[in-house]
């Protein structure tokens, strides 16, 4: 099993089947609606441990200030 290697990232559209599967990934084009439904998915990940939801939390924070 690989480690996680900060230096080592992938990127994946925020549309994307993976960005639902997956928790290690950074998403890009990620709008407040994929935000939400991405929530959703990853609703019962903690932030600290799914980058995924992580995201969706950011922007849908700074929007809603």
């Amino acid at each position: 099993m690989m480690s996680y290697a900060p230096e080592r990232r992938a990127f994946v559209h925020a549309n994307s089947r993976l960005a639902e599967h997956l928790c290690g990934l950074h998403v890009t084009d990620l709008t407040v609606e994929r935000a939400r439904r991405l929530q959703k998915i990853h609703g019962e990940h903690r932030p600290d441990d799914c980058l995924i939801h992580l995201a969706a939390a950011m922007l849908l924070t700074r929007n809603t200030q």
